[in-house]
């Protein structure tokens, strides 16, 4: 469908004209203008007060005392100041001048001297203004071993009595100067000079900087000021710290106006805010929303008659809650502003008293004003999505700068000469041009691979009367990865309802995964008075998160439940999962009615914990009620098998370890050690050994590139790693072929010289984008093979800083994507230094079990279940997709492949049909909404992986012409390979703690009748879904050793030219992690691989990775519309009755997430 240039989500203000005259120049023009008018009054400073003469008169003064010290044009001037009148003095000189002014954030001194030193380093100040004296004691113990001072180092005191240290001056005495006969002052130059630097805050990371031009930041001080109608006679209430953007934007607006600004106090003070209220005409106080509730905390009501004073609200994301609270407080006018450190261009200022009772949840922060551009794209792209959904916000136009000081620029972009920069923000733009914010991405919680807002749960549950705030971080869940948890703080004086019910009310309102797995009380619980804060008021939830996990952590053991009622008690349990209330829950219908695939496999995990006993996926098939699960685990209770958890099993028979070893000898041999070197040998399953054999050395490998967080040092990282390898044995191992039929692990004891092979320091690198690069694609370097080891991590020091790069290369011989996430939390927890580690239980008791029964009646079964659906399959040529043109099917970088009978290949036998442009690597991502699929589900008990199954049986069809769709099944092993299926996972071990992969593969294969409806087609998927899921564990040599030749041949073929895995769930990072993924190359031997999944807001994701030697990226775009429009026709419960045959193909609003790729995917 093609786009309309009116419903994409993308605005510009008419206004892009630039300012032409430099900061300096503008600022006289007003005092000139307005020489009598107060700019600046400072009430906790004796009243201070100057006037735009003065200020602008004292500012000459300074300039040319400081110019005489030698600080002149593109100098840097560095303050770490409360809110008082000289910080504005200095920044008025400092423009003068032709300087960089940099004001800091004052805590930073309190912090590791590293992060002092890292900012002075990188800035190089010509001079340091400081508040006290404190402040330069503190900077000369940090710098004691540095030579190189600055220019000026100043202490700004009114107590002149004030003991000044070693190098360090006074303002007063700066000012008492005698001046030059002429001295050097800059003439003002272009308002492309950089005039400001900002910092990010830096919570999680080194901080950046943000250097501001007059362009820029003159732009944002315009546009509030044309925006909010200012003029002579306005005050600011100027209680932002001076450090950032919202304070300077704001205060340049007043400026520029010719109004005035005040500072109540040193810092953010309640009590001095509404003071200063009450005292003065025409009041505007920006606010972060958590100033507001300690206002309204302070507020006296025999002060409910005030002066009309007006709020606007920004610096976080901004609720229903806060606008009703800004109009208790008294405010006759509220508005939004929203922007970033790196530009500032949006403004709301229609939220009037009179129109203050909204309906809509969400509040608009409002509409591009002077010089602001503004687009919502996928994540990921920059590609501009339509008006109403929900995307990344991308800020441009003349408020945002150009990029970081130093570079690193990797969400900074320039088109067509305007400056952009990719927020990280999650937000939507309505019809008529109005943005809404939703949070950051990084606080997505993501929740078996569906993304919950915070914010959306905060909205609702802030709404309920006796609530005073709250916040839902997401916690870590051993099945879901995350869950939302909701912190609360209650009114003392008022009631609230009952938890349930408020999980009722968001579930109800939301949807089921939204519900908080718990809600807890911030005093009560958590033990606190105040949630935590930035110094500029925004809420920590990286600190919050770390509060609940460990409040969680201390909570874990729940009192036993009882079997006195299994039923009432597994009610509860599902109750806890999906947020509905037990009342709500019907114990004789299908659990599929209001639990998802995820939701199961949690309750499979709970039974586990909670009761000691058994179930699993499969027996949710059958016992498919909570009555019927009650008969189940009542029988499994009294059965309930003796063995220990954690014991650990024999090697199966099939294994002489003579043979072993006398086989291992030559491998061994080659890499240096001797048989006395291995800990112990573990069998490789069916499934995961054909990884083993590739036709390139770079089969089936993984690279991934990372980033630790400032305060992780070389060694850090190094003594994470080496215990990370003695906790999982399979990081540790290398392969070794057995025989024709079995493939072994040889762990490794964890030696100094076995280390020195997996652990390696890769030396210096330039910069962070280094690191990605790091001996890209280079043929001795960039892969892993089958001489071992599976692992491999190379440690990088990047020039300069302190950051330390890491890439890793894994083997997936080792693992699949459930395992590989658990192993990186691990990992993480390492470097945290977590007393509470995650528990893993050896990989070797999973993999005897599925040997030993491999011969097994279940096995069997399992076994002839797919040989007769297989059979035959090698005659069906005519269903086969993609349609092979090139030798093997190989994704990513290709060197050094070689054919079957091992003769090398050459490049022009495998062109890339794409070029340079190929992107198959990372493949492409895009959605459709599909807001009536939870109907769907509610009614038919059909799932969202279901769906997938029948659109792509469609496609397949549709692409071939044939009769039949067939193509391959990546599924998860969430059951223990068992030998009698009467009684699996008899030994109570949880198997999603199983330390290695369990991941299986089988064939789809499904005959398409066009006149069968939809809901026939979906129901018929379903019942072939549940027999496999029943049949999971069939060993793969002993499926093809039953089919003859040519089936096993196009068998395994077939797995590989074309496979769907589900997203179960994602790898998730937070903000407080020490280390993060900024690349991630998988080069897996497949043609086309789909991996669809579901995202907030009821879209439907889908990327597709595959074989740039056999398909363009534009004919994997095209028929992944196809493929998403037929997603989106069977979700609609009013097609359930239609026949498949008029199925629609094209019609619907395709979201592009992520279409091109950077040039290191390419090949």
């Amino acid at each position: 469908m093609a786009n309309n240039p009116s419903s994409l989500a993308e605005a510009c203000h008419p206004n892009q004209k630039a300012p032409t005259a430099h900061l300096i120049t503008l600022l006289d023009q007003v005092a000139d203008q307005f020489p009598d008018h107060d700019a600046i009054v400072s009430l906790h400073q004796t009243s201070l007060c100057w006037t735009f003469a003065q200020l602008q008169e004292k500012s000459i003064q300074l300039a040319a005392r400081l110019s005489s010290r030698g600080v002149g044009h593109g100098s840097r001037i560095v303050t770490l100041m409360y809110n008082q009148a000289q910080w504005a003095l200095l920044f008025w000189a400092s423009a003068r001048l032709g300087c960089q002014f940099v004001p800091l954030d004052a805590r930073v001194l309190d912090r590791d001297a590293r992060d002092v030193l890292f900012l002075l380093d990188q800035l190089e100040p010509a001079a340091i203004f400081v508040s006290n004296e404190a402040m330069a004691n503190r900077i000369n113990h940090i710098t004691i071993d540095h030579d190189d001072r600055p220019l000026v180092q100043c202490v700004v005191s009114d107590n002149e009595e004030t003991a000044i240290s070693a190098g360090w001056t006074t303002l007063s005495n700066i000012m008492s100067e005698p001046l030059l006969d002429n001295p050097p002052l800059y003439q003002p130059g272009s308002p492309d000079d950089t005039i400001l630097i900002l910092f990010t805050s830096g919570t999680t990371a080194l901080p950046k900087g943000c250097p501001h031009t007059t362009i820029s930041i003159g732009a944002q001080g315009l546009g509030f000021m044309y925006a909010l109608e200012l003029g002579p006679g306005a005050n600011l209430c100027q209680h932002l710290p001076n450090f950032h953007v919202f304070n300077i934007a704001f205060t340049l607006a007043f400026w520029l106006a010719g109004a005035t600004v005040i500072f109540p106090n040193f810092s953010f003070d309640p009590q001095s805010t509404l003071q200063l209220i009450r005292s003065y005409q025409r009041v505007t106080a920006p606010c972060v929303p958590a100033m507001i509730h300690a206002l309204l905390n302070c507020a006296s009501p025999q002060h409910s008659s005030r002066p009309s004073f007006e709020v606007l609200l920004g610096g976080a994301p901004v609720t229903l809650d806060v606008v009703k609270r800004c109009r208790d407080l008294g405010a006759t006018r509220v508005m939004t502003g929203y922007g970033m450190t790196e530009g500032v261009p949006f403004v709301n200022t229609s939220l009037e008293k009179t129109s203050m009772d909204l309906t809509t949840r969400d509040v608009s922060v409002g509409k591009v004003f002077y010089g602001g551009r503004v687009r919502i794209c996928a994540e990921g792209s920059r590609i501009p999505i339509h008006k109403e959904e929900i995307g990344e916000v991308h800020l441009g136009g003349l408020p945002v700068f150009g990029g970081y000081l130093g570079g690193n620029n990797n969400s900074c972009y320039r088109e067509d000469g305007v400056n952009w920069v990719v927020t990280g923000d999650q937000g939507y733009m309505d019809s008529e041009g109005y943005l809404y914010i939703l949070g950051r991405y990084k606080d997505i919680i993501i929740r078996g691979g569906e993304n919950i807002s915070p914010l959306k749960i905060e909205q609702r549950l802030g709404e309920v009367d006796g609530i005073m705030d709250v916040y839902v971080v997401g916690t870590p869940d051993a099945v879901a990865g995350e869950v939302p948890v909701a912190v609360m703080r209650r009114d003392p004086s008022g009631q609230i309802p009952m938890k349930k019910d408020l999980q009722k009310m968001v579930s109800n309102e939301l949807g089921q995964s939204f519900a908080p797995a718990r809600i807890l009380d911030l005093q009560d619980d958590l033990g606190k008075d105040h949630y935590p804060t930035t110094t500029s008021g925004k809420i920590q939830k990286t600190v919050l998160r770390e509060w609940v996990t460990e409040h969680l952590n201390q909570i874990t053991v729940d009192n036993p439940i009882s079997f006195d009622d299994l039923t009432t008690e597994l009610t509860t349990l599902w109750s806890g999962l999906t947020g509905l209330p037990p009342i709500d829950i019907d114990r004789d219908v299908t659990i599929r009615t209001f639990a998802d695939s995820m939701m199961q496999i949690q309750f499979c995990h709970l039974i586990g914990q909670k009761l000691q006993l058994v179930i699993t996926q499969i027996d949710l098939i059958k016992f498919n009620t909570i009555r019927k699960q009650a008969k189940l685990l009542n029988e499994r209770k009294h059965v309930k098998d003796s063995h220990c958890r954690g014991t650990a099993h024999a090697l199966p028979a099939q294994i002489d370890m003579e043979r072993a070893k006398k086989a291992a000898v030559s491998k061994l041999y080659g890499l240096g050690f001797t048989w006395d070197d291995v800990e112990e040998v573990v069998p490789i399953a069916d499934c995961v050994k054909r990884t083993y054999y590739g036709c390139r050395p770079n089969s089936w490998n993984t690279r991934m590139s990372w980033i630790a967080s400032s305060s992780i040092s070389v060694a850090d990282v190094e003594a994470a790693l080496h215990t990370w390898l003695q906790r999982h044995p399979l990081l540790r191992s290398t392969p070794l072929t057995y025989d024709e039929e079995l493939d072994l692990y040889l762990v490794m004891h964890p030696s100094e010289y076995w280390k020195k092979l997996q652990v390696m320091d890769g030396g210096m690198v330039k910069d962070t984008n280094s690191v990605e690069t790091y001996k890209l694609n280079d043929p001795d370097f960039d892969h892993i093979d089958g001489k071992g080891p599976l692992f491999r991590a190379t440690i990088l020091s990047v020039e300069n800083s302190s950051v330390v790069g890491l890439v890793m290369h894994l083997h997936h011989l080792i693992f699949d994507a459930h395992i590989l996430f658990r192993w990186f939390e691990d990992l993480k927890d390492l470097l945290n230094r977590k007393d509470q580690l995650l528990n893993f239980h050896p990989y070797r008791d999973y993999i005897a079990d599925y040997q030993g029964n491999r011969t097994g009646p279940a096995a069997q079964r399992a076994v002839d279940f797919h040989v007769n659906r297989i059979r035959g399959v090698s005659s069906a040529t005519d269903a086969l997709w993609p349609r092979q043109i090139a030798p093997h099917w190989l994704k990513g970088d290709n060197q050094g492949w070689v054919h079957s009978d091992n003769t090398p290949g050459h490049p022009s036998e495998r062109p890339l049909l794409d070029g340079d442009k190929s992107i198959g690597t990372k493949g492409i991502t895009r959605a459709v909404h599909v807001p009536k699929i939870s109907e769907l589900q509610h009614k038919f008990a059909i799932t969202p992986p279901i769906i997938a199954r029948c659109a792509c049986a469609l496609i397949n069809v549709r692409m071939t012409g044939a009769k039949e769709a067939i193509f391959g099944l990546v599924e998860s092993g969430r059951s223990w390979p068992s030998a009698d299926d009467s009684h699996p996972d008899s030994k109570g071990i949880d198997i999603l703690e199983v330390d290695g992969p369990t991941i299986n593969q089988c064939l789809s294969r499904t005959t398409i009748t066009p006149d069968e409806t939809a809901i026939q087609l979906l129901s018929r998927m379903s019942k072939e879904q549940d027999d496999i899921v029943s049949n999971i564990y069939a060993p793969m040599d002993e499926i093809c050793r039953k089919l003859d030749d040519s089936d096993s041949k196009s068998f395994v073929d077939i797995l590989f030219r074309q496979s769907l895995n589900w997203r179960m769930g994602g790898y998730k990072e937070h903000a407080s992690d020490p280390i993060k993924v900024i690349e991630n190359i998988s080069r897996s031997d497949f043609g086309l691989f789909w991996i669809p999944g579901m995202m907030e807001g009821d879209l439907f994701r889908l990327n597709v990775k595959y074989d740039d030697a056999q398909l363009r990226a534009t004919d994997v775009y095209n028929v992944m519309t196809e493929f998403l429009c037929a997603v989106a026709w069977l979700c609609d419960p009013g097609n359930v009755d239609k026949p498949v045959s008029q199925c629609e193909f094209q019609g619907r609003d395709i979201v592009d997430l992520d279409r091109e790729g950077p040039a290191r995917y390419r090949k």
